[in-house]
């Protein structure tokens, strides 16, 4: 993993809102100042700036890496994790790796010498400050915010949603996921869950300002038979490529009382990630 000073390698569950901020209109600057008016291409961009990208097989040490030689940018892209050069994990990658040499802090810090180069896992597999700094610049890059929320504002809510998003601006499943319940304006939430186990969970504003925070982090916790329980068995969800019934808020979120006021009901998808794991999306019933 990369070398980075003390400070940067702090672990911090989340950004705070202001960085956020500040990481989002930096990132939509630059999408809109080198692709105004089409999906922006993080190679493309790479090249613009003149560092050179090169795609090999490096194991299962890294997805990507920025490393100075010379004076001069570099950047590695892992074959053996992003699977070829235009999958979506490699759009993701590139973009990360962008965010190490736009951010002033990260780049400084390779151009000083204090850390000898960003060796990352992208997609948020990395709780470090600035790897988490890097996932949020590549999320706000390849959406920017504006054209996202025009593109969602009437929007269904559900999977099927975010899979369209996903193909339109050209990113993986997950990250549009996450930018998806980020900037929805109705309840929804994604729990990720590595193979037979919880990983993390991302909730939209509208359950946080209802205090319906906590998510259970166990399998065991799961129920029996949902779309979620059959998705990390590994049974085939068909044609689609989803599994999703009803389900209700106290069965995900154990402070919520069962037949309480606040156990609303809501719709489960559950999609197989394969070696990646699985993503529950929870979202309010439209109908």
């Amino acid at each position: 993993m990369n070398s980075i000073s003390g400070e940067m390698r702090t672990k911090a569950i989340r950004l705070g809102a202001q960085r956020r901020r500040e990481l989002s209109e930096f990132a939509e600057s630059i999408a809109d100042e080198y692709f105004a008016r089409v999906r922006v291409e993080p190679l493309s961009l790479a090249e613009r700036k003149a560092i050179p990208v090169a795609f090999g097989r490096y194991g299962g040490a890294f997805d990507g890496a920025l490393e100075l030689f010379d004076n001069r940018f570099r950047m590695f892209v892992n074959l053996d994790r992003v699977e070829n050069k235009t999958s979506t994990r490699s759009r993701f990658t590139l973009a990360h790796e962008l965010g190490h040499f736009f951010i002033d802090e990260h780049r400084s810090e390779l151009q000083s010498g204090r850390a000898p180069g960003h060796r990352s896992r992208c997609e948020y597999e990395n709780d470090e400050v600035v790897e988490q700094e890097a996932d949020h610049f590549a999320s706000c890059l390849l959406m920017p915010e504006q054209r996202f929320r025009n593109a969602i504002r009437k929007a269904k809510p559900g999977w099927e949603t975010i899979r369209q998003l996903s193909a339109s601006f050209g990113t993986s499943w997950t990250s549009t996921a996450i930018r998806y319940v980020a900037l929805c304006d109705h309840p929804c939430a994604i729990i990720k869950w590595n193979p037979g186990e919880y990983a993390w969970k991302w909730l939209s504003e509208s359950f946080f300002s209802a205090s319906i925070r906590k998510t259970i982090e166990t399998t065991e916790r799961i129920t029996v038979g949902s779309a979620t329980a059959r998705a990390l068995a590994g049974d085939l969800p068909g044609e689609s490529g989803y599994f999703q019934n009803g389900t209700v808020a106290s069965a995900w979120f154990p402070y919520v009382t069962a037949g309480s006021l606040r156990d609303a009901i809501l719709i489960e998808a559950a999609v197989p990630l394969g070696k990646f794991g699985v993503l529950t999306v929870l979202h309010s019933d439209p109908s």
